[in-house]
């Protein structure tokens, strides 16, 4: 999700200079996070609520100059804050309401993240809601042309956060400038490094790409694909559950393991659980047998691979179906090898964490190719205990 962390720019504690104090602030709460898990750039600037509420209401040409004369429009104010504020029914948003209503008669400073997960969203929140400039925090909605105009269009690239590693942006094609001394800031904070990244004209007039046409139709993708997702872990969870109740405790520890995660170890103990969950849903749709197949292939409790792909012919699956998850099968008994084998190669827990992460993904995927393969419900198989 998109966000954008909210500040009283006129807050007195600023004295008239307050963007570093509030970066200060913000990173600060982030490096103290234990299992920090974030990439994300972030981009600055102040709230253009009057900018954008102006009416022209005289123009005088003078040679080669023209003199233009502004007033703010109060309809056109009061419409751009309820499109920013309630035109989205949706959004996450917290906010101290009496600040809010401080805040539309002064400054407000935004600093904007990218891409974050909900998770790292609220753990912001939570740890800002006390600084007293602090406003509040809102999702954005590039779909929303007011959000689109008063963030993406008007905020300024400032850097580049992954984990505990800053980028900070410039643009060598219009500045060779590098503002080194607050680097050496950054990295008083306590940031593994600091480093400057060219933007090379990205965000400026030059990007084809940067425009509302282009940013809707990436905030509509990123909305929809996560309906999908979401689609597909509610599924797998309410068809899998009757053969298999036990799945969610064990997607549930897997998940759980995953967040308070720290080290190597304790991320192999995901991807262990991961397998697991494999087994044990092929052990409680198609148990192990003695007999082998009609073709030979052993169905004995090892054989989780040749008991899935008994049990797709069984449900008379198509056989391009059949190659593809079979395919799918290979990939992730291969990752999850490749990831037990890392365990104790001294691998950056940052690179296990985002391997392990995609290993817990595809084997919710593998479990929703499980689904496919059956025509109709699966059998209800509860846990019952009758004492």
């Amino acid at each position: 999700m998109k966000i954008a962390l909210h500040f009283n720019a006129d807050h007195e504690i600023f004295t008239g200079f307050y963007s570093y104090p509030i970066y200060y602030e913000i990173f600060k709460v982030l490096l103290k996070h234990r299992n920090l898990n974030i990439s994300s750039k972030l981009f600055v600037g102040d709230l253009l609520f009057l900018y954008y509420s102006r009416e022209v209401v005289s123009e005088e040409v003078v040679g080669n100059s023209s003199n233009t004369a502004y007033e703010i429009s109060e309809e056109k104010y009061n419409n751009l804050i309820n499109s920013w504020l309630f035109s989205e029914q949706n959004n996450w948003k917290k906010f101290n309401q009496e600040k809010l209503e401080e805040s539309l008669s002064q400054n407000t400073f935004v600093v904007s993240f990218e891409s974050i997960d909900l998770k790292n969203a609220e753990y912001l929140f939570e740890n800002l809601k006390d600084y007293d400039p602090f406003i509040g925090a809102m999702e954005i909605n590039d779909s929303n042309k007011t959000h689109w105009l008063l963030y993406s269009q008007s905020l300024i690239p400032y850097t580049r956060i992954i984990n505990r590693k800053l980028n900070m942006f410039h643009d060598s094609i219009t500045s060779d400038d590098l503002d080194t001394e607050m680097q050496k800031e950054f990295l008083s904070l306590g940031f593994e490094s600091v480093e400057f990244e060219d933007l090379n004209l990205k965000y400026t007039i030059f990007d084809t790409y940067n425009d509302y046409e282009h940013a809707r139709r990436v905030a509509e993708w990123k909305k929809g694909f996560g309906s999908s997702l979401a689609y597909i872990a509610d599924n797998v969870v309410s068809e899998l559950i009757d053969s298999a109740p036990d799945l969610g405790n064990k997607l549930w520890s897997a998940l759980n393991t995953f967040d308070y995660a720290e080290t190597n170890e304790q991320f192999a103990q995901v991807v262990t659980s991961c397998r697991r969950i494999f087994e044990y849903v092929t052990d409680c749709i198609f148990p192990p047998q003695d007999e082998p197949s009609e073709t030979g292939n052993s169905l004995k409790a090892n054989k989780y691979k040749n008991r899935i792909f008994e049990y797709a012919k069984k449900n008379r699956t198509s056989s391009t179906n059949v190659d593809l998850i079979v395919a799918s099968t290979e990939v992730l008994f291969t990752q999850w090898s490749k990831l037990n084998n890392l365990t104790n190669k001294g691998v950056h827990s940052e690179v296990f964490r985002d391997e392990t992460r995609r290993c817990l993904i595809r084997t919710v995927l593998m479990l929703d190719d499980i689904i496919s393969l059956k025509q109709g419900p699966f059998e209800l198989k509860p846990g019952i205990n009758i004492e």
